[in-house]
């Protein structure tokens, strides 16, 4: 059995947190490419850093969901 990782078939994602004004703080989730994919801002820093957590497991869940196994493809257009 071989295992075949490949780094593009697995992006990888970023948490930033930033500073925005008094008692206010901006999160983001980046993509591959650098580009954010998601983003808020909250009143603490600990409120930004779970809701940036959470947008990305929302993400990864569904990009997991969307994501066909690699035997699959082919087995079902035989036939």
């Amino acid at each position: 059995m071989k295992l075949d990782i490949e780094e593009d078939r697995y992006p990888g994602y970023d948490i930033v947190l930033k500073p925005r004004g008094r008692g206010r703080w901006k999160w983001a989730v980046c993509g591959p490419e650098g580009g954010a994919v998601m983003a808020g801002s909250e009143c603490s820093r600990a409120g930004a850093r779970y809701k940036a957590g959470r947008a990305l497991f929302m993400l990864l869940c569904a990009s997991a969901s969307r994501t066909v196994p690699a035997g699959d493809g082919s087995a079902a257009n035989s036939g």
